[in-house]
């Protein structure tokens, strides 16, 4: 691959605030000395001489041209902001960070004119003010991904993405491809690979983790192939949506059996009161309640096993009204699974993840899995025209 060719984003991923580095002194206004933090990073070869215009980041995130990412697009992320990014080494081989940019204690480091890269981790709780990071002629990892079971279903892989976390679980970098594909420049060490398929309408593949060992000096590394298994979502996609038999208690009033709900669309959320990226999705899915209730989606609740009884869920419901929904109450009838795992409603349709949100269209069939604002918001016209022209009679 030619890597000018890729659209590189270098982004910072926090890991919390913590004491670290020195101190420059500068000069306020009013003539107080103000002690700034500072950490200066030296980038130096295999020789030990400093490198000069080498890129140094925390993480290297790789879109292949199909994407829709405009190339060379370079930026940093760091708690909501859009910064400058990657930073280059200086005339010393320097990088100098001062304030926020000093709590990060992972870095990335890339040389390409000689094809040197290397990566630094830090302690928790490190004070050191000068950091070294040796860059190293890569190892490029690249293999191939597929999916004979999305295949088989007719759904085919649109796109695929590779997760790559160091030894210690953390991501480092990672590689989106419609070609199914990904290559890395890394230096020698221990990683993990993560990589998933993506099909229509939100179906994913299950996701595979392999081990990476690279020696130093290694040149490179083929992977291979790694055929990626379909999910029980994706077994479901277009077909008959099971039913909710096994829920037993309901907060709200419980609603009719799916298979008397057809001739409207049906949103089925998958959450947990113990999960706060669910409790903060919650304001979205009353808005799309408040908007569509009338024009024929219902939208039900399916909350984990966590908790066994309506008590015991009102109770965890009381700090999420105040706290998320602005003192608002959820609109719809919410199910509280039971059996094994999560649930055996979870297990029925492949959730493992929360909050999960799986669509059912006017004829009863899975239609796929949607983020609640956004995708579904725009899915849901589209679904409520659709023609009940796939086995029901209404």
């Amino acid at each position: 691959m030619n890597w000018k060719q890729a659209t590189l984003e270098l982004v910072l991923f926090c890991c919390g605030v913590l004491q670290a580095g020195s101190f420059r002194q500068d000069v306020d206004v009013d003539g107080t000395a103000v002690r700034e933090r500072q950490l200066v990073l030296r980038v130096v070869g295999p020789n030990g001489r400093p490198v000069v215009g080498a890129q140094v980041g925390t993480g290297l995130n790789i879109f292949e041209d199909s994407q829709g990412h405009p190339p060379q697009t370079i930026t940093m992320w760091l708690r909501g902001q859009k910064r400058l990014w990657p930073f280059r080494s200086d005339a010393e081989g320097q990088v100098v960070l001062t304030g926020e940019d000093t709590e990060f204690r992972h870095f990335y480091a890339q040389y390409l004119p000689a094809g040197w890269v290397g990566y630094r981790r830090l302690l928790e709780g490190s004070s050191s003010g000068r950091v070294v990071l040796r860059v190293e002629p890569a190892c490029h990892v690249h293999g191939q991904l597929t999916s004979t079971g999305l295949d088989r279903l007719g759904c085919p892989v649109a796109k695929t993405v590779a997760f790559l976390y160091d030894s210690r679980d953390r991501l480092l970098m990672y590689f989106v491809s419609e070609q199914g594909r990904y290559e890395f420049l890394l230096p020698g060490g221990r990683y993990e690979l993560e990589c998933v398929g993506e099909g229509p309408a939100g179906i994913e593949t299950e996701r595979v983790r392999v081990n990476l060992d690279i020696e130093k000096g290694q040149p490179a590394l083929d992977v291979g192939a790694i055929d990626l298994a379909a999910t029980r979502l994706a077994e479901l996609f277009g077909e008959q949506a099971p039913d909710l038999a096994a829920i037993d208690h309901w907060r709200g009033q419980k609603p009719a059996r799916l298979s008397r709900l057809q001739g409207n669309v049906v949103v089925l959320v998958f959450w947990g009161g113990w999960s706060r990226p669910c409790l903060q999705t919650m304001p979205q899915l009353i808005e799309l309640h408040d908007l569509y209730a009338e024009q024929g989606v219902v939208i039900i609740g399916i909350h984990d096993n966590s908790v066994k009884t309506v008590p015991e869920l009102e109770a965890e419901l009381t700090e999420a009204r105040q706290l998320y929904w602005g003192r608002r109450d959820v609109p719809f009838a919410v199910g509280i699974d039971s059996g094994p795992g999560r649930g055996a409603v979870h297990e029925d349709y492949g959730v493992d993840q929360w909050p999960t949100t799986i669509v059912i269209d006017r004829a009863g069939h899975v239609a796929g899995k949607f983020k609640p604002w956004g995708e579904l918001q725009a899915e849901l016209p589209r679904l409520l025209s659709d023609p009940l022209d796939r086995g029901f009679t209404p």
